[in-house]
């Protein structure tokens, strides 16, 4: 939210397509990080945001080391420094980074001696998913802990790509590890190799038009609902009432991710793949929706309503709760048919 209480804009205005790539390192990210950059493309139209645990005692030298791997623009990140492609930004120490729109924004880190720890990947990493969406990535390097594994959740959730350092590659593999546990990753591959296919996801559009040179890789409403079809045979799980918008953009992201060379032989992949399938089918189902989600008013029940409700009933007497469920739409969806035959509506 904004200062005067309206909604952030998640679509800034200038650079509308711009991916940005969140890398969170930490112990013995130098080495990633400069072999990371030194494969990756000058030019790929994204912009990179480093999120590293840097002492606030010591003078970083990030920006002069990484300057020797690429022709990338690098700049040390100040408060309100807007985002632009093919440029890289450095938090500086002592601070947490959140992005706003198309600004980068310094918070203050707690101060030493307090008891709350603090992860600066996850917090840039949350940022970058609420804003971004579906042009983020999010890229988890060499380092000790768990920070960066919940922001790269939030970021698998609202559709984004996410990609680790291979453990066996780290100096350092607690972060890698951690991430991976989740079962939300991606890629898992060493630097080098995440470079090229961060190079090949910002460089593929997910809407493309029939002029384009590579119409293999088009995304028809006959291809989609193709692969819909081969879903729900096989996964017992139909989307043919998805958004066409909604369903592109997941089958696209998935194709990507997958390495096949053009929708022909992912189509393919997805007939013999069993793997595949249910890979693609978890990531059409809307993960972003939860139980719980306002979880004030959660609270507020639990220590306020559900006590007394309990408190003031008589023995041997059943407690009922109803939960009132809305049908608009004209063509129910997965959940509300799922709900009517359970319901006997």
């Amino acid at each position: 939210m904004s200062d005067n209480g309206s909604q952030i804009d998640a679509c800034p205005a200038q650079f509308p397509d711009l991916f940005v790539v969140g890398i969170g390192a930490s112990a013995g990210g130098l080495n990633a990080l400069e072999e990371f950059f030194e494969h990756l493309s000058n030019n790929s139209g994204a912009a990179f945001v480093v999120i590293q645990h840097l002492s606030p005692d010591f003078k970083s030298l990030m920006k002069e080391l990484l300057a020797r791997r690429t022709r990338m623009e690098i700049y040390r990140v100040v408060e309100g420094m807007e985002l632009r492609p093919n440029s890289i930004y450095l938090i500086p120490p002592g601070k947490n980074l959140v992005l706003d729109q198309q600004k980068l924004h310094l918070i203050p880190q707690k101060e030493r001696n307090s008891r709350e720890l603090n992860f600066p990947i996850d917090i840039f990493f949350e940022s970058l998913a609420q804003i971004r969406q579906e042009q983020s990535i999010g890229v988890v390097l060499s380092g000790t802990g768990s920070d960066g594994t919940k922001g790269l959740r939030t970021i698998n959730q609202a559709g984004g790509f996410t990609l680790v350092q291979h453990p066996s590659s780290a100096q350092f593999d607690g972060m890698p590890k951690s991430a991976i546990a989740t079962g939300l990753v991606d890629r898992i591959l060493p630097p080098s190799e995440l470079a090229l296919v961060v190079d090949q996801l910002v460089r593929s559009p997910v809407f493309q038009t029939v002029n384009d040179h590579n119409a293999a890789n088009l995304l028809t409403a006959e291809t989609i609902q193709e692969i819909a079809a081969i879903i729900a045979r096989h996964e017992s799980t139909d989307f043919s009432h998805y958004k066409i918008s909604t369903l592109t953009r997941r089958i696209h992201r998935r194709y990507l991710i997958s390495g096949c060379e053009n929708l022909e032989t992912f189509i393919s992949l997805l007939k013999t793949s069993v793997q595949e399938r249910a890979i693609l089918r978890h990531d059409l189902l809307i993960s972003v929706t939860q139980f719980f989600r306002d979880r004030s008013a959660w609270d507020y029940l639990a220590e306020q309503v559900i006590p007394q409700l309990v408190a003031q009933a008589q023995p041997n007497i059943e407690l009922r709760c109803w939960v009132t469920l809305v049908l608009q739409a004209k063509k129910p969806t997965l959940w509300q048919c799922c709900w009517m035959k359970r319901l006997q509506i």
